[in-house]
């Protein structure tokens, strides 16, 4: 019995409902996973330039508190100088200056008095005493001090005549006397006041609130780090560390079991590392994501509840209305009038509807009688075509032949034949033609009288035959159907058949004293579907018992109730009740087994069957 769809407003309002929940609930998931997906990359990306603004600002903070340190001592030490050099003879001057040194060397290495001429005229290395430093590139840089600069320091440099000789200088001019007093650090010594500062600054510094920084040698021996938590242990990964003075490199590196976001620095003592922890990052943008979330959500709700009421008092009631006329009419009630008229958009669409309507049931009445006469011929037309007296030929005793079929329509796509093309061949054809109805049934007969016509021309030539049939097809086919064909030419002085099997079912075989089994022959496409086609023949002997079975989709996929299938398998099986009986009498089991296999449900396609005995000459 029909079931009637409950048509009320309460319904359609929550459909409506359903859909606009749906497209917010979309539409909020898709934002909140592209912010997700944005705010990961922004985190990631945030934090290693949170660690690497970090390393930078505190190798930045190490060496201006190592300038600033000799930027401040620097004017009391040439005070200091400046006042002595009176109380001293010219020659006494350079013994003075050796003794600074040695009182100092834990933090300089060497005093060098230079004229305002630019010669070295004292110096604690009687090797530098008369160098003109004119003459060398890095040493005539401090001649700024000559010209009103204050103070002047220059990087780890090697000293002239002696390139492997490291040594970072500074300077400061004299205030009552002309020229400049000139400090000299070797590489040791530097190395070992920047570790200080290094390992201070790494000491009281963190990043975020559980980041740490470390401060190593290159070897990964720890000098410092935050708190001291790492003090005396080795760095873990060296590998990563830049080699070149001045880089820096990032990286995810893993200490106790955490993940960190690191950079790494490189300069000519020690390397900086730092490093953010992983959880932190996702933690700071965890909040970040559940407070667009709950934004999202208020919002959402409201736009929710706002189109929700605007659609239900504009457009739901009109539709309700409707939708219940056009039920009945739908059920069959052509006598309804559709009668919704609060709007100029419902008054067309009521009109429309009552005009459309009544057109349809003139138009219903017309097709009636003219589709009644139009099948009635068609069928006729179309038995007419098809061979359905058997035994075929009475007068051949080397084969048995039976075929038939059961349109799902009066007319219908599928067909069969079987004719002698000589007095030793017989053609054996079975096809289905896409589509259903008429104009299926048209194309049928066209196809079926241009394969004869083309077999009887070629004969065993299989190939060529349906070749040509596929270009005939072609030029008339403005429909745009196509045809698939199982054609076999079968010798029968031989059992010998050649065949083409375009796009159509797999035949089965019973061998003589055996089962039917699925014969998966050579296959190629449908005709008339491209003009280009390439058809391949293929070849098998029968022998005297030997049972061929042809068959259209309508045999494997005839439905049951349930919309299951009936498949191969349950062919098989029932082309196996009985392989001895006759050719009719097997295609009847497989008949009664579809039958009771779909039970009361429709026929889904045409039925087709034909199936070919051979007994021998």
């Amino acid at each position: 019995m029909k079931k009637h769809r409950d048509h009320s407003g309460k319904k359609i309002g929550v459909i409506i409902e359903h859909w606009l929940f749906n497209v917010i609930f979309a539409s909020l998931t898709v934002a909140l996973i592209g912010f997700v997906l944005v705010q990961a990359a922004y985190r990631r990306y945030y934090s290693f330039n949170l660690v690497e603004d970090s390393v930078e600002d505190a190798y930045n903070h190490i060496a201006e508190s190592f300038l600033n340190f000799e930027k401040r001592d620097m004017p009391d030490l040439v005070d200091m100088i400046e006042s002595s050099l009176p109380d001293y003879e010219e020659d006494e001057i350079d013994d003075l200056l050796r003794r600074g040194v040695e009182m100092n060397s834990a933090v300089l290495s060497e005093f060098n008095i230079v004229n305002d001429k630019g010669i070295i005229t004292n110096s604690s290395n009687p090797d530098n005493i008369r160098y003109d430093i004119h003459s060398d590139r890095q040493f005539a840089e401090f001649l700024c001090l000559l010209s009103g600069t204050e103070f002047y320091s220059q990087d780890l440099q090697g000293i002239p005549n002696y390139d492997s000789v490291i040594i970072h200088r500074y300077g400061a001019p004299f205030k009552r006397r002309d020229g400049f007093f000139q400090i000299g650090v070797s590489k040791e010594v530097y190395d070992r006041l920047m570790r200080e500062y290094a390992k201070d600054t790494a000491r009281n510094r963190n990043i975020g609130l559980d980041g740490f920084l470390i401060v190593c040698d290159k070897t990964g021996s720890i000098i410092g780090s935050t708190n001291d938590m790492f003090e005396g242990e080795t760095f873990p990964y060296v590998d990563i560390l830049p080699e070149n003075t001045g880089d820096m490199v990032t990286a995810k590196l893993k200490f106790s079991d955490q993940d960190y976001y690191s950079a790494a620095l490189t300069e000519e003592s020690f390397c900086i590392i730092g490093c953010y922890p992983y959880k932190e990052a996702m933690r700071a943008g965890l909040i970040d994501i559940l407070m667009v979330l709950v934004m999202n959500i208020v919002i959402a709700v409201f736009i929710f509840i706002a189109l929700s009421r605007l659609l239900k008092k504009e457009v739901v009631v009109g539709v309700e209305s409707l939708n219940g006329s056009l039920s009945k009419i739908t059920d069959g009630d052509l006598d309804e009038k559709a009668d919704f008229r609060n709007s100029l958009e419902f008054n067309q669409l009521s009109d429309g509807i009552n005009c459309t309507v009544d057109r349809l049931k003139e138009l219903i009445k017309e097709a009636e009688e003219r589709i009644d006469a139009e099948l009635a011929i068609a069928a006729k037309i179309q038995t007419s075509f098809i061979p359905n007296k058997f035994p075929a030929f009475p007068d051949r005793d080397e084969f048995e032949l039976f075929a038939k079929m059961v349109p799902a329509k009066e007319v219908g796509g599928d067909f069969y034949d079987f004719f002698l093309v000589d007095d030793d061949h017989l053609a054996l054809v079975i096809a289905d033609v896409s589509g259903k109805g008429i104009p299926a049934a048209m194309f049928m007969v066209m196809s079926k009288d241009k394969i004869h016509h083309s077999v009887m021309k070629y004969c065993t030539d299989v190939a060529a035959a349906i070749t040509e049939v596929n270009m005939e097809l072609i030029k008339e086919n403005g429909a745009g159907l196509f045809v698939t064909v199982w054609l076999g030419v079968v010798t029968l002085s031989t059992g010998h058949v050649d065949y083409v099997d375009a796009g159509h079912e797999y035949p089965a075989i019973c061998r003589a004293g055996g089962k039917f089994t699925v014969d998966e022959d050579v296959h190629s496409g449908p005709v008339a579907a491209l003009k280009r086609m390439t058809f391949d023949a293929g070849s098998f002997d029968l022998k005297p018992g030997d049972t061929l079975y042809l068959y259209t989709d309508g045999v494997t996929e005839a439905n049951d109730p349930d919309g299951e299938m009936f498949r191969a398998a349950r062919m098989i099986d029932a082309l196996n009740i009985d392989t001895g009986a006759s050719v009719e009498e097997i295609d009847a089991n497989v008949r009664r087994t579809i039958d009771e296999y779909v039970k009361d449900a429709p026929q889904f396609d045409d039925t087709t069957t034909l199936i070919f005995r051979y007994k021998g000459v």
